[in-house]
């Protein structure tokens, strides 16, 4: 008889899973809580760490606000002399003496539409 006539009962399956889960976190656990040793910790302040030295370290700031917007220039209104302009004298219109003649072209010669489906091809 193989397996896949018989399978687990499936509180038999959840139950494995489970038991596996907890046994990996445990191992895990313990792993993370072991005391390595050798490491020690400095002394010195963070920013002395990081390079920067203690007086001109500062947190960064949360917020950093916009900076101030510039007032806006206010628009003047200058009055200009208007120069003389020369004058400019209109003509009567041109009369159309005679309009051409716009012939249409013929139209083409419609074509009947095809009768099968290769046609069209």
């Amino acid at each position: 008889m193989t397996t896949l006539e018989r399978p687990l009962p499936l509180s038999a399956v959840v139950a494995g899973l489970i038991l596996i889960s907890g046994l990996g976190f445990a191992m895990g656990l313990t792993n993370a809580l072991k005391d390595r040793g050798g490491d020690v910790a400095s002394t010195a302040p963070l920013a002395e760490v990081s390079g920067v030295p203690v007086k001109d370290a500062a947190p960064a700031p949360l917020y950093v606000p916009a900076p101030p917007e510039k007032p806006k220039v206010k628009a003047v209104e200058v009055k200009t002399v208007e120069a003389d302009a020369p004058t400019v004298v209109e003509a009567p219109p041109a009369e159309n003496t005679a309009p051409a003649q716009v012939t249409a072209p013929p139209p083409a010669p419609a074509t009947p539409p095809p009768t099968r489906i290769e046609d069209l091809y």
